[in-house]
């Protein structure tokens, strides 16, 4: 994935990233191949591959710049709260919907997951007050697979919630106000109440 500051160099991964989600709006991305996209962006198969290994490459830099753009609106504040992070992510998938709504319809999720994995680990940084741990991971996975989920059941759903309405929800699942265990019995079977020492 290209990283640099060519302004030749971008206006070719912006074309080809460009023809890229042309092409997946005509057909099924499956069978969208880097010939296709060459020809779409009309740029040499060449040219593609000084910038990307294939076409989940692209999909990956469009998201990448998407999140690149939350982190650059959030470091402009200081300090940052969780609030703010949960606010700027729900407005940066609303204002990008039509890549997300692509993401989801064909079935890439797996790469909106990996990109932010990698977005998570960035604000775990700044916001742990203790250096990064062997769990860190582990809970990064945790976050960054819960909050996938919840997009795309976001772009899926047919009458999806209001950007400010996730953003509270989100915040308050991160903060451990939503969803709350009681000291009751949550399942019944035929011996009466299973037990569980979860307070």
């Amino acid at each position: 994935m290209y990283d640099g500051n060519n302004p030749t160099a971008l206006h070719s991964v912006e074309w080809l990233a460009d023809a890229l989600l042309s092409l997946m709006e005509e057909q099924d991305y499956s069978k969208i191949t880097v010939k296709d996209i060459c020809n779409k962006a009309d740029l040499s198969r060449q040219t593609f591959y000084n910038f990307f290994i294939g076409k989940d490459d692209i999909i990956r830099f469009c998201i990448h710049e998407c999140y690149s753009e939350m982190v650059a609106k959030l470091s402009e504040k200081a300090p940052i709260t969780l609030a703010d992070i949960t606010r700027q992510l729900m407005e940066t998938l609303y204002n990008n919907q039509k890549l997300m709504g692509l993401i989801v319809r064909h079935g890439l999720d797996y790469l909106l997951e990996l990109e932010l994995v990698s977005v998570i680990q960035v604000f775990a940084e700044q916001m742990s007050p203790v250096p990064a741990g062997e769990m860190d991971q582990y809970a990064t996975a945790f976050l960054s697979g819960a909050i996938t989920h919840m997009i795309l059941y976001w772009f899926k759903a047919e009458k999806p919630a209001a950007q400010e309405q996730l953003s509270e929800l989100l915040y308050r699942i991160l903060t451990g106000n939503y969803f709350q265990i009681r000291n009751e019995c949550p399942v019944k079977s035929n011996k009466g109440c299973l037990k569980t020492d979860i307070n």
